[in-house]
Parts: structure tokens; C-alpha cells; sequence
């Protein structure tokens, strides 16, 4: 399948940020084969890392957070803190900060060694409302559907 014809059929590539972002550069995701996003799955350790992201620029804007912080906080969107690869999340969140969408720096306060905690850049807070616009319109779209399926008399 053509790129255009994988970025119509995600639809990721359609809204455009101030800096020049589209949500394809945001998802970095495209349909598979089959409809699902490919690297799909249950858990952290299942979900592709760009898909992490709008969780991640949502729970540093409410705080900022360092990476164990974060993997416990992913619990309230039904993540399972046990299936959680902490590398997957720390792999995640380095590259967010060489993109510019967070910054951090290294907390010397608390028990054990310094901890690094990272934070929202205003890039990243824009990111975030094009996630949350995003995610919106995906929600509208697949309540759509699930309205149709639950109306279905299949006897």
C-alpha cells in the first residue's frame, strides 16, 4: 500500500500543529493489513511507543513526574503496573526530550540517588492538545459505531 494511501486510511496525517506537526508525525502509526495499527497490544509492553504518548504529555502536564512515577500513574487508564517494561517507557520519554516536547533534570531530594524528572515544554503542551482533539474525534467516531453494533439483533 502507497503512503498516501496508508496515511488516508490511519488518518493521522490530517491536523497540523503551529510547528509543522501533523498527528503522523505525532502517531507515527499506520493501519496494518488487517485495520488494526500495527504494534497493537494489551498494556504498555503491547502499545506502540508513539500511542503512549498523548498518556504521557496528560500525566506531565498534571505533574511533573519522574519514570517509575509515571509507570505507577499509567495504572488509572487500566494499565497494569506488571506488564509495564520500564525500558519501554524511558526509551519513550528520551525521545520525547530530544524532540523538545519535555525537558527534565535530575531531583537530588529523597532517599537513594537522584531521580530525573521530567516536565512539559510548551511544544509539548501543544502536542498534547492536538493528541486530545485527535483522541476526541476517534472517540466520537468509534461511539458511532458501537451504537450501530449494540442496535444489531443477531439470533
Amino acid at each position: 500500500m502507497c503512503a498516501e494511501a496508508k496515511k488516508e486510511e490511519c488518518g493521522c496525517g490530517e491536523q497540523t500543529g503551529r510547528h509543522g506537526r501533523n498527528m503522523r508525525d505525532i502517531c507515527g502509526e499506520h493501519m496494518g493489513q488487517h485495520g488494526h495499527h500495527v504494534g497493537g497490544g494489551c498494556g504498555i509492553a503491547g502499545m506502540s511507543n508513539r500511542f503512549m504518548r498523548p498518556y504521557i504529555l496528560l500525566l506531565l502536564a498534571e505533574e511533573p513526574a519522574h519514570g517509575y512515577e509515571l509507570i505507577g500513574r499509567l495504572t488509572s487508564f487500566g494499565i497494569d503496573q506488571s506488564s509495564t517494561d520500564p525500558s519501554i517507557l524511558y526509551r519513550v520519554l528520551r525521545m520525547m526530550e530530544s524532540e523538545g516536547l519535555l525537558t527534565s533534570k535530575l531531583d537530588p531530594t529523597g532517599s537513594g540517588p537522584a531521580r530525573k524528572v521530567y516536565e512539559l515544554t510548551d511544544e509539548g503542551y501543544e502536542v498534547l492538545d492536538m493528541w486530545a482533539a485527535k483522541l476526541g474525534e476517534m472517540s466520537a467516531f468509534f461511539g458511532k459505531f458501537a451504537k450501530r453494533y449494540s442496535k444489531l439483533s443477531r439470533t
